[in-house]
């Protein structure tokens, strides 16, 4: 098994483990802008941006990062094996125990400015056992807790966004100690089962929840599962199965968007509204090695394609490219699959930096066809705790990529690991700013969401990463709001922007990597 890694730098393990759609429901047409009159918005200097009125504000997070107790998912199992996580530290042991503190973490979002909030909903919590599932007795403790999180964020009127698989899977369908057989999304009967699941789900809270991401970071989960080896199954260096999985999430994206629209439609729950459904995809932006080399320049479009558009345009237009080579020529490939297109109503997109690509130097990565850097690349951009790059001009690049898909935008990460905080403030307001120069160039960009609402368990590196825009107490569970968070406050209530507002925030300084 490799050596587990920071869940922001899974993608860097390969360098070192060897040396226009259309959506299947009207997307609403976009807010106005915010920010007052017409005649104050025309005096604005150029360079300010102005935010839609109606846009999300919002902290992202996921359920096994920031619960105690998800004992039945096969993370549970994986924390427990020696070596998968840095100085074996565990959600149930420090961790931010979420559905024991959803009034300090509604009151949390409430007091930062936020008026939405993307969390999950933990399967294997709800039904611990295929037992469960299978008769729908679903836990009813769990189901309280989530009734009681998503109630209380309807009454404080912060809009919840909810994400239906976000990397964990019950135990009774992932098996860590067996990686050599089909776990998860391998297994023949997942798809559907998990169809089902968010068939319910959307049942049960469609009179609440609107928007909804089905699975969190699909390609991640591919490759830290079957190719880094850092995360369950645990298989290292497997290109076969890991494509394979990937392909498996799309059909199943597909399913399930169909499932949460047969569930939850305006017509059905009477509030004028249909569901919003996507995926959250991890987009980067991508740059040759050598700039000068033609090679490491078709590396770096071949890999930005495979990573950025992919399995978007999978669920979108329906384009299947089975081999992954860019082209539509292949026997199994496909233009317009009515099984997979139109199944996404906008584009969830989690961006965090950019990623050097090479032809030759270094391990290249089998259908890929490229070697890639993702920390400690050789720039002069300052760096984060985890050493990636702080680029927010690549973040505006990927909101600007994602224009043919005639899709609405929803930002559902951006983030920066910073337990210091002393670089927090400014990157929330540059990467801000670059939003709404997209948005200012005709991105429908409709939220924004930062990763995270508060310090968790970041995987296979712990409690060591500090993504949160409140510090937590690992004994009393106590949330402290970080000096950040006052510049995450002005923007979401002013709705605006400039150079002039950024220019006072400190100044970039070295990150604390993880001992």
């Amino acid at each position: 098994m490799l050596r587990a890694l920071p869940r922001f730098v899974w993608l860097s393990a390969l360098t070192s483990a060897v040396a226009c759609g259309s959506s299947g429901s009207p997307a609403p047409a976009a807010p106005a802008p915010d920010g007052g009159d017409a005649a104050t918005e025309s005096a604005d200097p150029p360079d300010v941006v102005r935010f839609p009125k109606g846009f999300l504000w919002g902290s992202a997070t996921a359920a096994f990062q920031i619960e105690k107790g998800d004992a039945h998912t096969d993370w549970a199992h994986w924390v427990q094996m020696v070596g998968t996580i840095k100085n074996g530290d565990s959600p149930d042991n420090g961790g931010p125990d979420a559905l024991a503190h959803v009034d300090d973490d509604v009151r949390a979002l409430a007091d930062s400015g936020q008026n939405a909030y993307r969390f999950s909903l933990e399967w294997g919590r709800i039904y611990p056992t295929r037992a469960a599932f299978d008769a729908d007795t679903p836990d009813a403790a769990a189901l309280a807790a989530y009734d009681g999180l998503i109630s209380k964020l309807h009454d404080a009127h912060i809009t919840p966004l909810v994400t239906l698989h976000h990397f964990a899977f019950p135990d009774w369908l992932s098996d860590v100690s067996a990686p050599a057989q089909p776990q998860g999304w391998e297994r023949p009967e997942a798809s559907d089962l998990f169809t089902e699941f968010c068939r319910r789900m959307a049942a049960r809270y469609k009179d609440k929840v609107d928007w909804w991401v089905t699975i969190n970071e699909p390609l991640v989960m591919a490759l830290q599962g079957y190719l880094q080896g850092g995360s369950p199954p645990g298989v290292a260096l497997d290109t076969t199965r890991t494509f394979a999985v990937s392909k498996d999430e799309a059909r199943a994206h597909a399913k399930a968007y169909d499932a949460i629209h047969a569930a939850d439609t305006a017509d059905a729950d009477g509030d004028g509204k249909a569901a919003m459904v996507s995926v959250a995809a991890h987009l980067r932006t991508f740059h040759a090695a050598d700039a000068a080399n033609p090679d490491d320049a078709a590396a770096a479009e071949h890999v930005r394609y495979v990573w950025n558009t992919w399995f978007l345009q999978a669920i979108v237009r329906g384009d299947w490219d089975d081999d992954i080579d860019g082209k539509l020529d292949g026997p199994d490939d496909r233009r317009g699959d009515p099984a997979l297109a139109a199944r996404a109503d906008y584009l969830g997109i989690n961006y965090y930096s950019d990623t050097l690509v090479s032809a030759h130097d270094g391990f290249v990565i089998p259908v890929v066809n490229a070697a890639v850097t993702f920390d400690h690349m050789p720039t002069s951009r300052p760096k984060t705790d985890v050493a990636w790059d702080i680029y927010p001009e690549g973040f505006r690049t990927v909101i600007e990529e994602m224009k043919p898909f005639g899709l609405p935008v929803i930002v559902t990460e951006n983030g920066i690991a910073d337990a210091a905080d002393r670089n927090r403030a400014r990157f929330l307001a540059e990467h801000a700013y670059q939003m709404g120069l997209a948005i200012k160039g005709g991105a429908d960009v409709r939220g924004y969401f930062t990763w995270s609402l508060m310090d968790n368990f970041e995987w296979a590196s712990g409690f060591c990463p500090k993504f949160g825009l409140y510090a937590v107490d690992p004994v009393t569970g106590a949330r402290t709001a970080r000096g950040s968070v006052a510049t995450y406050r002005s923007i979401a209530r002013s709705g605006r922007l400039s150079p002039a507002d950024i220019a006072p925030l400190p100044a970039y300084a070295p990150g604390s990597l993880c001992p």
